[in-house]
């Protein structure tokens, strides 16, 4: 008799890519706060930001 595991493929397919499991904003004062959409204790405040990442193609 065989067995499939089934649940971890689909915990995998239900778990957020990064883009979609982190967001971020900029308040009034110019702080720059990224948070975890999926875990509401998960964030970092700065008033320092740099994106990285984005598209070589332009520098």
């Amino acid at each position: 008799m065989t067995e499939s595991d089934t649940s971890s493929d689909a915990t995998t397919d239900d778990e957020p890519s990064a883009d979609e499991q982190f967001g971020a904003f900029t308040t009034d004062d110019g702080d720059t706060i990224v948070y975890d959409r999926t875990n509401s204790a998960a964030w970092i405040q700065s008033d320092y930001a740099v994106e990285v990442g984005g598209d070589s193609s332009s520098a």
